[in-house]
């Protein structure tokens, strides 16, 4: 079922949508591989025959005989409809996909444009990085086993590579009735059709963004070199005036990412005999709410062999730096911190406020099950950055290798002016957590395996989908 056609007792409200959503935008030029330099289109006679049969549709020219989808065409003046845009020559009809965001899902899309781009449509990927780092491998590269190079997915290789336009700046806002994106630093950029895939960021983020001793685990391009040169910071301080106390570095959030990052934190110490204790925060009463119960009491042995202690019950409110830094809990608790690696759940980054488009109460776009905004515009949200109506909201879990075959089709669906189809997520999903020490835990249907096999696993699968998209 198609989310842009109406019900069957308001043919014309569906023909009027149709139309509108298949009339392609022409703008006066076209911004080629992030280059400033415009091209302008050729001068024509905008009052030919030729150029009114071509380019605009039957509905709006003058004097033209309504088609047998049109006769019973009305107007619904409760809803918004999409403006008629001014259509200027091409030598071709083309429509402007654009992607917003370099996303899991979306890179699956640029792999799969290289071999099957839709025909009369040209593809932009926005990205606010050259460069992406797959989550997966980043607490690997924290604990040394992985070389920062082997996580990383060179943007403009893989976009030159599949004739790909790459515009790198961060979209700040995105209007889905004029169809127009604006840009941080770049002249604003108009769309036939759009897909967002930005992801989220850990919660808190006015917190976390506001004091200096806080690395947030995103975006993951850029966490080793932050961590790495704040941390550094604190070593040669130590070095140079060593107190009788060990630094404190704390991971706020005991999802599978904090988990994964104080396993790979302690094991990065131990390496490296580094004076640092390793402790993990949560404002949950348990570790790892979304794991089974075998993998919870793993990960708890664990922690305590390897000397990780853990803060559990009350989250972090505050910061206080009138002295040491430390934490302010939610109970009134404060610990002393020199280092914060945060890593709490998902929450969707602020400069989705930008967005207009329907949001849930967590403040995430709300999409349909065939990835379309609710509000019936040209504009699909996948990953994280969506909250599916009639579904609970997941984050981190989702499949992206499903999602972008539902993408795909949809894409192709769209342009062809055929109904959605709808996307069915997996109900439950084989969980891989790194320890950083090259073993690894299995979590699947309840069962809890552990070893240096389940790390081989996990490493052939993260090393074979990173260079599935990287360029040589």
């Amino acid at each position: 079922m198609a989310n842009s056609v109406a019900p069957q007792d308001e043919p014309d409200k569906a023909t009027t949508q149709n139309e509108s959503r298949h009339q392609p935008l022409k703008p006066d030029s076209i911004l080629f591989d992030g280059d400033l330099d415009q091209v302008s289109f050729i001068d024509v006679d905008l009052n030919s025959a030729e150029f009114v049969e071509q380019h605009i549709p039957c509905a709006d020219r003058p004097n033209a005989q309504s088609t047998s989808r049109q006769t019973t065409e009305k107007t619904d003046e409760s809803r918004p409809h999409t403006p008629p845009h001014r259509t200027l020559a091409l030598p071709k009809s083309t429509w402007q996909l654009v992607l917003i965001g370099a996303g899991e899902t979306h890179l699956q899309i640029l792999k799969w444009w290289q071999y099957h781009p839709i025909r009369r449509v040209n593809l932009t990927l926005v990205s606010a990085f050259e460069h992406v780092v797959h989550p997966g491998m980043l607490p690997g590269a924290l604990a040394g086993l992985y070389r920062p190079e082997e996580t990383r997915i060179d943007l403009a290789k893989l976009c030159q590579q599949s004739g790909i336009q790459l515009i790198v700046d961060r979209a700040n806002s995105l209007d889905p009735i004029m169809r127009e994106i604006e840009f941080a630093h770049q002249p604003s950029l108009r769309f036939d059709l759009a897909s967002i895939n930005i992801g989220s960021v850990p919660s808190a983020e006015p917190l976390w963004q506001s004091h200096r001793m806080m690395i947030s685990v995103k975006p993951a391009a850029t966490f080793l070199g932050r961590f790495r040169a704040r941390f550094q910071e604190l070593v040669d301080q130590w070095n140079r005036a060593p107190g009788p106390e060990m630094l404190q570095v704390a991971i706020v959030g005991a999802g599978a990412n904090g988990v994964e990052l104080a396993f790979s934190l302690e094991q990065y110490r131990f390496d490296l005999e580094l004076p640092i204790d390793v402790r993990v925060i949560e404002g949950n009463s348990e570790i790892l709410r979304q794991f089974s119960r075998a993998t919870v009491r793993r990960v708890k042995r664990l922690f305590k062999k390897r000397g990780i202690e853990t803060s559990l019950g009350s989250r972090v409110i505050d910061v206080d730096d009138s002295g040491p830094s430390t934490l302010v809990l939610e109970n009134g608790e404060t610990i002393r911190a020199d280092l914060v690696i945060w890593a709490t759940d998902a929450a969707p980054p602020m400069s989705l406020a930008g967005f207009r488009l329907p949001k849930s109460a967590q403040g995430f776009l709300k999409a349909r099950q065939t990835f379309q905004s609710t509000d019936e515009v040209p504009v699909f949200i996948v990953g994280d950055a969506a909250d599916f109506t009639g579904q609970p909201s997941s984050k981190g879990n989702t499949s992206s290798i499903r999602q972008a075959a539902a993408l795909q089709e949809n894409l192709v669906r769209w342009f062809d002016d055929q109904p959605l189809a709808e996307y069915r997520p997996k109900k439950s999903a084989m969980m891989l957590l790194g320890c950083g020490d090259q073993t690894a835990i299995m979590s699947y249907h309840g069962f809890c395996l552990h070893g240096r096999w389940v790390w081989w696993l996990k490493d052939m699968i993260d090393r074979r989908w990173v260079r599935k998209f990287q360029v040589s």
